[in-house]
């Protein structure tokens, strides 16, 4: 049996940096946000389907999905959002299944942004980790690392499940409001907790 660690977070607050830490650490790590860019990159799996539901304007020349515009759209209409995701989540479960099942490892984590609200998940994962910062911090992570603006930051988090009941669901909580140094200090303390609970779990 394997043991499936779910890592959430809001946008901005350092899931993949948290995940790559874990990586370092030698954990097989799973990112539901990578397999959703290479399925909607060129030739991706995604992508006639997407071409079929919303039209050639989201498909850029290259063939691979123009992300910029769909954000535009999916964070201005429920519907289209609710559209996208139909065709998305279960491409990009079926992925995260089969690499679980390839996993030699008795324990790995599995990145998911919207975990708490998704019941396939849930199902999934043994524990959960959330990756805990301060809304201001978190927003002006965003607008550095992307071309977006404060106001198309807030629809997003508008759109996630609010920080506070993530904190009451999950069971681990890493803070990432300070320094990488910290960020690594609290990993390597779950990793270690994490192989000896699931030090006797048979691969």
């Amino acid at each position: 049996m394997k043991y499936i660690i779910g890592l959430t977070g809001l946008i901005g607050s350092g899931k993949s940096l948290a995940a790559d830490i874990f990586r370092d650490l030698g954990v097989d790590v799973i990112d539901t946000d990578i397999i959703a860019h290479q399925i909607t990159s060129a030739n991706g799996i995604a992508i006639k389907e997407i071409y079929d539901t919303f039209g050639d304007k989201f498909i850029k020349d290259s063939g691979e999905l123009n992300r910029s515009l769909m954000r535009e759209l999916v964070f201005s209409d429920p519907w289209s959002r609710h559209k996208l995701e139909n065709i998305l989540y279960p491409l990009i479960f079926a992925e995260v299944q089969n690499e679980v099942n390839t996993s030699s490892q008795s324990y790995l984590i599995v990145v998911v942004p919207l975990l708490f609200k998704s019941v396939k998940y849930i199902n999934l994962i043994q524990r959960s980790i959330f990756v805990d910062c301060k809304e201001d911090v978190l927003i002006k992570r965003v607008i550095n690392r992307s071309v977006i603006n404060e106001q198309d930051v807030k629809k997003i988090l508008n759109a996630q499940m609010p920080q506070s009941l993530q904190l009451v669901l999950c069971d681990d909580i890493i803070d990432n409001n300070s320094h990488i140094t910290s960020l690594k200090e609290q990993i390597i303390k779950l990793n270690n907790n994490y192989k000896k609970i699931f030090k006797d779990v048979a691969v």
